[in-house]
C-alpha cells in the first residue's frame, strides 16, 4: 500500500513538473510579435518580440546634395551629407505637410559653424520657412536633416 502511495505521488509530481514546463513554453510561443523600435514608423507598444517589420522615415537627397524630400509615418530618423559651397551664404527653404512631429534643418560651414538651424513643427507655427544663411567659410559644408516622430511629407533646398 505504501509503495502504491509513493508511486502515485511520484506520478503526480512528474505530471505537475511537465505541465509547468509546457506552460512556460506556451507563454514564449504566445508573445506578441511586432516592431519594438520606438524610432520606427510602425512602433507597436504592445509588441514583446521584434519580428523585423520596422519601417523608418525616408530622407531622399538630390544628386547635388543640396535638395531633398522626406516622408514618415510617425518615426524618427536623421541624415547628414556634405556639399561644396564657394560662397559665404546660401539661400534655403523648407516645407512640411505633416500631422505630427518635427523637421529640423542644420547646415554647418567649412569650419563647423552652424549657419542655418531651423525647425518646423506640425500644427505649430509656420509650416514652411526660407531665408539666407548666416555668413560662413566657403568649402565643404554639411547638411543635417532630423525628423522626430514625423508623420507627413516635406522638402528642402539650398542654393
Amino acid at each position: 500500500m505504501r509503495k502504491k502511495f509513493v508511486f502515485t505521488i511520484a506520478v503526480l509530481l512528474c505530471v505537475g513538473i511537465t505541465s509547468t514546463f509546457t506552460g512556460c513554453k506556451k507563454e514564449e510561443e504566445e508573445k506578441v510579435q511586432g516592431c519594438t523600435d520606438v524610432n520606427a514608423n510602425n512602433f507597436d507598444p504592445n509588441a514583446e518580440e521584434n519580428n523585423g517589420s520596422c519601417t523608418y522615415p525616408t530622407i531622399n537627397v538630390s544628386p547635388t546634395n543640396t535638395a531633398g524630400d522626406l516622408s514618415g509615418f510617425g518615426g524618427t530618423a536623421s541624415r547628414t551629407i556634405s556639399f561644396e559651397s564657394t560662397t559665404q551664404t546660401i539661400d534655403w527653404d523648407m516645407t512640411i505637410k505633416a500631422t505630427s512631429g518635427s523637421f529640423q534643418l542644420v547646415v554647418k560651414d567649412a569650419d563647423g559653424t552652424a549657419v542655418i538651424d531651423k525647425t518646423l513643427t506640425a500644427g505649430s507655427g509656420p509650416q514652411d520657412d526660407a531665408g539666407i544663411s548666416a555668413s560662413g567659410t566657403p568649402g565643404t559644408w554639411t547638411l543635417s536633416v532630423f525628423l522626430t516622430n514625423f508623420n507627413g511629407t516635406g522638402d528642402y533646398s539650398l542654393q
